[in-house]
């Protein structure tokens, strides 16, 4: 299995690209949804085992998770490009090197951010003004599902390794077996069926024990071997700076871009959860609902991040750029279908999670307001990958800078507070956000810049 599923190489006409492009993006789209199963699940769970409190305090706690988890997703995207750009050349000697170099920073990283949230889970969650109850649940959750992260993070490292050789289906198949786990162990652990209920601690035991079995799966599958490139544990401390020199060019502003938008969007989940429970609990079910329905967007943009990076290392950008246009169309033509899908069955998505009424009426009304911003959503996913792989991360961290603070938090502020539209103002901030942040990227890659820049 370790050896199989490489995409074509390089080819001069790339006739075989719209093959490739879902050859990648499938097995991604599956690896985003398992992904994304693994929230919603959770939601469901303690939704219906716990109620509203449970829900905000799992919704919260999962949002403090994302700051630290900005490191993996640095690394994940800058392994892939990396990787596939030197695969793409032919220059296999490099590839153990690099790998090991992310592995070793994603575990490293991991513990750091276990660390973090074992000791201050209380004092973020009170900065995040949640009640008193809801307060004592997210503490449980977050120091047992924390405990997993320097696993879980070396599953991402490795993940966006397998990606960059071209191998989706492994990537794929670690995030379907972590939510299985996860799953069973929390349905285990809350619904009493085994004489034992222990409530929002047993998601995060979920998250914790399927974290470690996938970051455990990741370790075999690189001892087993993927395409060039085998993984030695003997080894495993042995890097050089050039490799990771190469990867902080790329991940150190992947890892801000995704840490200040999180920062940002704490903030504007803070200015939520001052709304009231049943607020918070509607933002964070529609939020769920939105990870599943927004991944074929963000499935497209990694197949757009390995294909751009490879055949821009084969010299070949005439077929990176028509690879990104695919990618483009796609995602844009997938999104649309599936806004309009949310639109019309928001409440019924909605009530999956929750029985509360309120809660459906107002996530429904969330839910409708944020399909708007779904094309844009397909157009920043899927170009904002494209220049990942180029390696012009620079100009995607300061776009998605400027609309999370510049153009989200303000107009949500103003709608929220100024003229008092609740929760639906601040979506209405998202979705304005969004508009600005695809406009931004499709610029940038028409400008065809991104064609010159250096890996």
């Amino acid at each position: 299995m370790a050896q199989e599923e490489q995409p074509p190489p390089a080819t001069e006409d790339g006739e075989q690209l719209p093959f490739t492009v879902f050859k990648l993006a499938g097995p991604v789209l599956v690896e985003r949804l398992s992904v994304s199963v693994l929230s919603a699940v959770d939601a469901f769970l303690v939704g219906h085992y716990v109620g509203a409190d449970g829900v905000a305090a799992v919704g919260i706690s999962a949002l403090l998770f994302w700051v630290p988890l900005a490191g993996a997703f640095g690394l994940d995207i800058a392994t892939t490009a990396v990787i596939a750009r030197d695969y793409g050349a032919g220059r296999t000697d490099s590839l153990e090197r690099t790998l090991r170099a992310s592995l070793l920073a994603a575990f490293l990283w991991g513990a750091v951010g276990t660390a973090v949230l074992w000791t201050l889970a209380g004092p973020l969650l009170s900065m995040m003004d949640a009640e008193p109850e809801v307060r004592a649940f997210g503490i449980e959750y977050i120091r047992a599902a924390s405990l997993s992260f320097p696993l879980l993070l070396l599953m991402y490292a490795a993940s966006g390794a397998m990606r960059g050789l071209g191998n989706t289906w492994i990537p794929m198949l670690m995030a379907i077996i972590l939510n299985v786990v996860n799953a069973i162990v929390a349905f285990l652990l809350i619904s009493g069926v085994i004489g034992i209920e222990l409530e929002v601690l047993a998601s995060g035991i979920g998250t914790a024990v399927g974290g470690a079995v996938g970051g455990g799966l990741a370790i075999i599958f690189l001892v087993r071997g993927i395409g060039p490139v085998r993984y030695r544990l003997k080894s495993a401390l042995v890097t050089g700076w050039t490799e990771i020199r190469r990867l902080s060019n790329v991940g150190v502003p992947a890892g801000l871009e995704e840490v200040q938008f999180m920062l940002a969007f704490l903030v504007y989940t803070r200015l939520v959860s001052g709304l009231g429970t049943a607020a918070i609990a509607a933002h964070i079910i529609a939020l769920r609902t939105l990870e599943l329905a927004i991944a074929p967007g963000f499935a497209f943009g990694a197949a757009a991040t390995t294909l751009v990076s490879r055949f821009l290392g084969a010299r070949q950008p005439a077929i990176a750029e028509r690879a990104a246009i695919i990618t483009q169309i796609w995602a844009i033509g997938t999104m649309v279908v599936l806004g309009g899908l949310l639109a019309i069955f928001a409440p019924q998505f909605v009530g999956i999670f929750v029985d509360d009424q309120e809660v459906i009426d107002i996530g429904a009304k969330l839910l409708r307001i944020f399909a708007i911003a779904f094309p844009f959503m397909g157009l920043h996913a899927s170009l904002g990958g494209a220049l990942r792989g180029a390696g012009d991360v620079r100009y995607v961290l300061g776009v998605i800078t400027v609309t999370a603070w510049l153009v989200r938090i303000p107009v949500a502020v103003v709608l929220v507070i100024v003229f008092g539209m609740g929760a639906p103002g601040a979506w209405i901030g998202a979705t304005t956000e969004n508009i600005v942040r695809g406009g931004l990227i499709w610029q940038r890659f028409r400008a065809g810049a991104w064609k010159e820049k250096v890996v």
